[in-house]
């Protein structure tokens, strides 16, 4: 009675023992060794004695089994099936989740349609293959989860946390049910846990969640090394459009600065070869070096800075709008943001006139401030416009693409409790954090982004 009792408990003393007695118990059971159950139901089946376990010449097929409040299953004999583990046998054939742990849980090809998943840790889990439409993941730990061919269709997942998560084009994401989700298990020093959307006040709408990761997907990102050079650039994106044709200058989501390296986003259509694009694109670079454009590698941020800018520039004049950047680049660390509304014109710009122009729009808002101790938008952007101007460190260009950006966050203004014009002040700000950068410490514009951007995005 002792050791019955054990074995029932699933103490691992008496594993070996448990086996032996299913393997002797399921004789004269009904049978389904080798057999392909795929997408079979169980639900409300008595189980006590079946065979489950492979034949010699092939294995049972289990995939997408609705095991859902069948009876016994404990006591049938489940071969190598996701069965073995006690946690996941429990899992499916109750669909009742809630709170569990089932970190490093192997449910690949489980059926969980329509279970109950609130904040379930499913920390490493192996999901390949498993259907989860309709279930309840409120609040669910996915971290490092393997979801391959998963079926998140109609599925339920505010507030889980989807950090380093791993889906391809073959995870089917239709018809999510989410209003934000989380990118970090563990928050920072400062309680981020990087939520998406950033906005506290925001959520995502239909079909937003779907967006926001099929657009990293179809996405191929070159890491140029030691700077950028303008001329090898033109040439490598000139063999990759030439070779492949949906590719186009369009196509360009942004530069992001890692180091002394440049990463380079593509956006491609599904079911790119992202390989091959990487190829052509390094083959052609690696041309345009050799041709003579190349003059040493590159030194210090300015130089960089420079050369970034020269090459945006001159797809700009060829013409180029650079759009499509839907997930803005965090500045912070010396990122670039290049997408939405930015406008590069290069030498054509008039300074005089469009300083002009920004004077009359910032005129036009309001004097009064939303708080008797707070400084207006007019004010602040009053001031932001007057350190531009006389900051010595920059050039006319840049005077001008900077003021560029005051005339959007005027824009901005107009309307700031707007969600569309939130996104603008926030570009805004990200750009001008961009043209300071290489700047010193002491130019006007650094310190105007250290001390009014914070204010000024405050106010939206």
């Amino acid at each position: 009675m002792y050791i019955n009792r054990c074995i029932r408990k699933r103490d691992q003393r008496f594993e070996n023992l448990r086996i032996i007695r299913l393997a002797f118990a399921a004789l004269g059971g009904t049978t389904f060794n080798g057999a392909d159950l795929s997408g079979a139901s169980f639900s409300h089946a008595y189980l006590q004695r079946t065979n489950f376990a492979d034949s010699r010449h092939k294995p049972t097929i289990l995939t997408h089994v609705r095991w859902h409040q069948s009876h016994d299953l404990d006591r049938a004999r489940l071969g190598s099936s996701i069965l073995q583990d006690p946690r996941v046998c429990t899992l499916l054939t109750t669909l009742n989740g809630i709170d569990h742990d089932l970190s490093h849980a192997d449910l690949h090809g489980a059926n969980l349609a329509s279970a109950q998943l609130h904040r379930i840790r499913l920390n490493n889990a192996m999901l390949n293959g498993a259907t989860l439409e309709g279930a309840e993941l409120h609040g669910a730990i996915l971290t490092e989860a393997q979801c391959i061919a998963t079926n998140f269709t109609a599925a339920h997942l505010t507030g889980a946390c989807l950090e380093a998560w791993n889906i391809d084009e073959t995870t089917i994401l239709k018809d999510v049910d989410c209003q934000h989700i989380f990118l970090k298990e563990k928050p920072d020093d400062r309680g981020d846990r990087e939520r998406r959307p950033h906005n506290l006040d925001k959520d995502f709408q239909p079909g937003d969640f779907e967006k926001f990761f099929k657009e990293t997907l179809d996405t191929v990102q070159i890491l140029i090394r030691n700077g950028i050079d303008p001329a090898a650039f033109r040439t490598a994106f000139k063999k990759v459009t030439a070779e492949n044709p949906d590719v186009s200058r369009d196509s360009i989501q942004g530069f992001e600065r890692q180091g002394q390296d440049i990463l380079l986003t593509l956006q491609v259509p599904s079911g790119t070869d992202k390989a091959k694009i990487e190829r052509t694109w390094d083959e052609g670079y690696q041309l345009g070096l050799k041709e003579g454009y190349h003059s040493g590698l590159l030194e210090g941020q300015t130089q960089r800075a420079n050369d970034l800018k020269e090459v945006m520039l001159s797809f700009t004049q060829n013409p180029l709008s650079i759009h499509n950047m839907n997930n803005p680049i965090n500045t912070g660390d010396g990122s670039f943001y290049a997408g939405g509304d930015v406008n590069l014109t290069g030498s054509t710009l008039n300074l005089g006139d469009i300083s002009g122009q920004v004077s009359n729009q910032i005129n036009q808002l309001p004097d009064a401030a939303p708080t008797p101790n707070q400084p207006s938008l007019k004010t602040l952007l009053l001031q932001l416009k007057a350190a531009i101007e006389t900051d010595t460190e920059l050039s006319d260009d840049e005077k001008a693409e900077a003021l560029e950006e005051v005339a959007k966050l005027v824009k901005a203004g107009s309307n700031p409790k707007e969600s569309t014009m939130q996104r603008l002040a926030k570009r805004a700000t990200a750009t001008l954090k961009a043209i300071a950068e290489p700047l010193t410490e002491a130019s006007k514009l650094a310190t105007a982004c250290t001390s009014l951007l914070p204010m000024i995005l405050a106010l939206f």
